[in-house]
């Protein structure tokens, strides 16, 4: 698959929430998912470590107010998007995330994913 083949599934299937089988589809076994630093969610290597992740995240989800991702930018081995969740948790608070995704690609398969958030 091509860069522009492997965003434009992504932005398929994540549109749909379905961000497991997103990430086993798509990602390399041994991708890496590169959170802020400064932010308590932890950076973690390994699809299975971030499968785990992803699903602690959604068990929290109470209610989707509003989910949107936008079309990828494309260039050789890297694209990009635009995506916005807006939760209520189990524990009833208000999470409003808005952030840019960058995702390396190599050997047809996203090996890096890292989020630009405040």
């Amino acid at each position: 698959m091509t860069t522009i083949t492997i965003a434009n599934k992504l932005v398929e299937l994540l549109r749909q929430k379905k961000f497991l089988e997103a990430q086993q589809q798509l990602f390399a076994t041994d991708a890496i998912n590169q959170e802020p630093d400064k932010f308590k969610e932890k950076s973690v290597v390994g699809l299975e470590a971030m499968i785990q992740k992803e699903k602690r995240f959604l068990l929290y989800i109470k209610k989707w107010n509003h989910f949107e991702v936008s079309d990828p930018l494309v260039s050789k081995d890297h694209f990009s998007i635009r995506m916005i969740t807006d939760v209520i948790m189990v524990n009833n608070d208000n999470i409003v995330i808005d952030e840019i995704i960058v995702y390396e690609v190599s050997d047809r398969k996203i090996i890096k994913e890292q989020f630009f958030y405040k």
